[in-house]
């Protein structure tokens, strides 16, 4: 039998709004202090002298922290405080950039990256948490849609801020820059977030709330069930892939972009700002996608995952000398990437609210993705090295069918358990 339960929501449409915005600030941010160091690699490497190899093994050392630290993060999230969380994981960022720009050799900046990426798990688990505690069961969709729209933007931004600083300044301003920006917005939010929490104490609204379904097996339900029975475990393959592509491809393309077609870093950087404009359309695009036409997460993954190794194919056939050209291709392969990530990191958790875990879905699936970035930050540096650009891409291709291909294998499991659960 059903158990059910009563929780306060945000009544007021404009609370909701706020919430929404402070939430899309603190992931915004974290934009700023991840990416500046992707957007100054070939500047860093340029100055510095550092192998591409080296520089890489700094990514490695954020992404590989940060998917770790999904984990643990998505679990607190269900039991802890989550706008505590994501406090702390904005002002820790921010401390962590400012020290960025104070070291001196690849060992001091892995080590402070590493740090950087464990702040920063703290933020989206608890960010999807939020939504599915205070947001209204009909509108929890539609923010957990709309909040990908800061990544694109945050990429955007990020770029575009590192390149008008690297070429006014030096790179470690960029990071100094990047710490300011993540003190005032953790300051925001603290003040936005004890509004928030005041007014659902005193005029939020009760909405019943299915905890669990049918029968005690599934209140006792473990995530590791809830993994094997949902066919998430295709999840976390699918996003380790999207990872490789998404943000291991995003972290080299300025690099790429230099050594093939021989440019300056600062216009490197520059030319790299229109895939996050591209980017930003892959949000709603899955969206559209999924409603209209696939009606399904996992279909509307696969379906991307062909359209980036598609992107790609035109990338590795396309010889010519046009940057421009370059350029679309990569954005049309990260878009797609960008659609999988709203499907399966933002849409697929929510499900997991009425068992009580949809932050520990959400750190789970995030941590693969990252766990993808984390290995292709340092092996592209590496592969590009050894083996040139043109066998990378081939690799890349490789891994979005790969992608396409575990998707499609957790459709009917994914199927099965949205109409009977466990």
């Amino acid at each position: 039998m059903d158990r059910t339960i009563q929780q306060k929501k945000i009544g007021s449409e404009k609370m909701q709004s706020m919430l929404f915005w402070l939430c899309w600030a603190a992931y915004f941010s974290t934009y700023l202090g991840r990416l500046n160091y992707s957007a100054c690699l070939t500047e860093i490497i340029r100055v510095e002298g550092y192998e591409k190899g080296a520089a890489g093994f700094i990514g490695t050392a954020f992404f590989f922290s940060y998917g770790l630290g999904q984990l643990f993060s998505g679990i607190l999230g269900d039991k802890k405080k989550p706008y505590k969380m994501i406090f702390v994981g904005v002002l820790g960022s921010g401390i962590c950039n400012g020290v960025m720009g104070l070291s001196g050799s690849v060992w001091q900046m892995a080590v402070v990256w590493c740090v950087n990426g464990l702040f920063q798990s703290l933020i989206w688990s608890p960010i999807i948490k939020l939504f599915s505690n205070w947001i209204p069961t009909c509108s929890q969709k539609k923010f957990c849609v709309n909040i990908n729209s800061s990544v694109p933007i945050g990429t955007f931004a990020a770029y575009g801020l590192t390149a008008l600083i690297v070429w006014k300044f030096h790179w470690r301003t960029v990071f100094f820059f990047s710490s300011l920006c993540l003190a005032v917005i953790s300051l925001v939010w603290f003040l936005g977030s004890r509004k928030i929490r005041k007014d659902v104490e005193e005029n939020g609204i009760l909405e019943d709330q299915v905890l669990v379904s049918r029968d005690k097996k599934q209140a006792d339900a473990s995530m590791f069930e809830l993994v094997l029975v949902s066919g998430m475990i295709f999840f976390c393959f699918g996003l380790m892939f999207q990872g490789v592509l998404k943000d291991g491809v995003t972290t080299w393309i300025p690099t790429y972009i230099r050594e093939e077609f021989h440019m300056e870093s600062v216009i490197s950087i520059i030319s790299t700002t229109v895939i996050p404009v591209l980017n930003l359309s892959g949000v709603y695009l899955a969206s559209i996608a999924n409603r209209k036409i696939f009606k399904s997460e996992t279909a509307t993954s696969a379906s991307f995952f062909v359209l980036c190794a598609a992107a790609l194919i035109l990338l590795r056939l396309y010889n010519g000398g046009s940057v421009i050209t370059v350029l679309i291709l990569f954005g049309l392969a990260t878009t797609a990437m960008m659609a999988v990530n709203t499907m399966l990191v933002s849409m697929v958790p929510i499900y997991f609210a009425p068992y009580g875990k949809s932050s520990t879905a959400s750190g789970i699936l995030n941590s693969s993705a990252y766990a993808g970035g984390a290995v292709s930050a340092y092996g592209i540096g590496v592969l590009s090295e050894r083996a040139g650009w043109d066998a990378t891409i081939l690799i890349w291709i490789v891994i979005a069918l790969l992608g396409a291909a575990v998707c499609t294998a957790g459709k009917a499991r994914w199927k099965r358990f949205l109409q009977n659960g466990i």
